[in-house]
């Protein structure tokens, strides 16, 4: 089975065709939170986003390419919240760095929950997700800091993944628990105690 192309077919250069683009991303969206991706369909965009069909084929090959463009500008966003988390901070040991850490996991993950909740669950295939150069005086300052791990790239991998997953799963089984204090300082409580064996 050939795989669906993702990318768009044209880049919108006038304001009224971005503005279409942008209904047309939107209104994927909106259908990916309410119903879920087996009840997306390019006819159901296009009517949300109050086009034609034919406009929707003019910019996209297909809903996987809107899928793609709406995860892009999730992904985005998210980095948004996570580069002001990293501005306020100034990073002064190993607690300061894992909190940091952690705090721009939960900054990700408040970037509309329900969106990422879609797009994480109801799509077909997960895709990895690609670093963040961004990332690199992070992973710096964790080469600085964490002394007592044998390899700290791999710590830092599994601080990620598992940050990444309990933020996670906080947003589809507790989200209540997202706005308190006490699930982001027992993950603090938790990765200290991996990276600091002595």
């Amino acid at each position: 089975m050939p795989r669906a192309k993702l990318s768009p077919r044209k880049t919108p250069l006038q304001e009224r065709s971005r503005a279409t683009v942008d209904a047309l991303v939107q209104a994927t969206a909106d259908i990916l939170v309410r119903d879920g991706y087996a009840k997306l369909t390019t006819n159901r965009i296009a009517e949300r986003a109050g086009v034609n069909v034919a406009s929707l084929y003019q910019f996209f090959p297909g809903k996987e390419a809107l899928v793609a463009e709406v995860s892009r500008r999730h992904v985005k966003e998210q980095r948004k919240a996570v580069r002001e988390v990293m501005a306020t901070r100034r990073f002064q040991g190993l607690e300061d760095l894992v909190r940091t850490l952690v705090s721009m996991g939960f900054a990700a993950h408040a970037v509309n929950p329900k969106l990422h909740h879609a797009l994480t669950e109801e799509l077909p295939a997960r895709r990895a997700r690609a670093p963040d150069p961004e990332d690199a005086p992070m992973m710096e300052a964790f080469r600085e800091y964490a002394t007592d791990v044998p390899d700290p790239e791999l710590a830092m991998w599994l601080i990620d993944t598992v940050s990444h997953s309990v933020i996670h799963r906080a947003v589809v089984e507790r989200p209540e628990s997202l706005s308190q204090g006490v699930l982001q300082e027992e993950l603090v409580t938790l990765l200290l105690r991996y990276v600091k064996r002595k």
